[in-house]
């Protein structure tokens, strides 16, 4: 079962905030963190890998997919961060 840590969320969410100035500071966060950092924030999120997966562009991964684990790991760790930043 899925555990929800919106308290993990936020403080990433907070983080980047304080640390980071301008419009790209989720991104520039994220890709600072330690793959295993991602993961954590992975599991506290309450979206799932349905919601990862319904995105597109930003989340999906292809066949001839040529973006590393990390780089996808990131990306969906960026697209929750993303989701719950005005929340």
């Amino acid at each position: 079962m899925r555990r929800v840590d919106e308290r993990l969320i936020r403080r990433h969410i907070e983080k980047a905030e304080a640390t980071v100035l301008g419009e790209h500071q989720l991104e520039e966060y994220v890709a600072g963190l330690d793959p295993s950092e991602c993961v954590r924030i992975l599991l506290a999120s309450p979206e799932g890998l349905p919601f990862l997966a319904a995105r597109r562009d930003e989340c999906r991964v292809g066949p001839d997919e040529t973006r590393s684990f990390e780089e996808v790991i990131k990306a969906w760790t960026l697209e929750v961060l993303s989701s719950l930043e005005g929340g």
